[in-house]
């Protein structure tokens, strides 16, 4: 977990982002987790190299479906599927 970073949730409030959120989520649509890991890894780097320390929920939702798309299409579809139904 990474304190440093802020999430600016769909209601306003604001959490620590956590990588074993993303990991977890990615687990349930299907995927491994070693894979689920390491785009929950690579979302985390893309946040620290771009320096933000805060960032909307739609901000990282979009970035995990850029990383997911290229390690498994169907686990993506299904993502994207997923987050579309808590719209």
């Amino acid at each position: 977990m990474n304190s440093a970073i802020q999430v600016v949730k769909r209601d306003g409030a604001k959490e620590n982002f956590e990588q074993e959120k993303i990991a977890r989520v990615l687990m349930a649509a299907g995927l491994e987790r070693t894979k689920a890991l390491g785009i929950a890894t690579s979302v985390e780097n893309w946040i620290l190299k771009n320096g933000k320390s805060t960032l909307t929920s739609l901000q990282i939702k979009d970035r995990v479906l850029e990383e997911l798309r290229l390690v498994d299409t169907n686990v993506a579809n299904l993502f994207a599927w997923y987050e579309k139904t808590k719209e």
